[in-house]
Parts: structure tokens; sequence; C-alpha cells
């Protein structure tokens, strides 16, 4: 299944914690933007996402859970517009807003991402609205 080799990369994104991002990554919270700074563990300039980060996404993960997960991430990064069943709507507003930007930002620094950084995150925006009405 192509999709499950996707959802595969977000496990490994959120999983492995090593991030090849710039020292400072943005969020976008709604209105807001803040930074979370990405602490350097070794010598090859690699980032490490800080534990408080891990554990934070974890948390948001839990909340959102696997077939859903696997919806939102095949819809904003795959860019099938499949329909989002009205149970996965009401996990994603209560896993809330600056969770839901927090997974899409993390996968968004990975480089393989990186190049459609604005399309994903117009796609994110589209969905929390969908969800959000």
């Amino acid at each position: 299944m192509a999709s499950f080799c996707k959802v595969s990369i977000i496990a490994f994104v959120l999983a492995s914690g090593v991030f090849s991002s710039s020292p400072t990554q943005a969020i976008r919270t709604g209105e807001q933007e803040s930074s979370i700074a990405f602490e350097p563990s070794s010598d090859d300039g690699k980032d490490i996402i800080p534990i408080e980060l891990s554990h934070y996404l974890d948390e948001c993960l839990k909340k959102i859970g696997d077939e859903c997960g696997e919806i939102f991430f095949t819809r904003i990064f795959i860019g099938k517009e499949n329909g989002i069943p009205a149970s996965c709507c009401q996990k994603l507003l209560d896993m809330g807003e600056e969770c839901h930007y927090t997974i899409t930002e993390s996968i968004i620094s990975r480089p393989e991402f990186r190049a459609n950084a604005t399309l994903y995150e117009t796609r994110a925006v589209d969905t929390w609205n969908i969800c959000s009405q």
C-alpha cells in the first residue's frame, strides 16, 4: 500500500528525533508564531529534537490515533483529497490547533518535505478549517 509507506515516514520522523533543519524551527499556531530551538547533538551537524518537544509530539499523536493520523498525513503530504470522517475531525479538534501545526512543521523540517513546505502548510490550514466548520 503506497500510503502505508508514507505513514511510515511520519513514524520515522517523529520516532527518530533526528532533524536536518536549521537551528530554529518556526511553528505556526493560528495568528501566533513561536520558535522551537533544536540543540545540536553531534559533530555531524544534525540537530536532535528536544526531549520536551518529542514528548509533546508523542502526546499529540496519541490523541489523533493511527487511523486518523494516516488520513490527515495522506491529505496534507500526499495531496489525496480524501474525505475526513467526522470522528477524525473531532479528534483533530480535541488534539488542538497547536499540536496539528507542530506535527506538520516537524515533518516539513525533514529534507524530503522541505521543498514543498508552502503547499503542505496550506493543506494543513485547509484541513484544520474543514474540521473546524
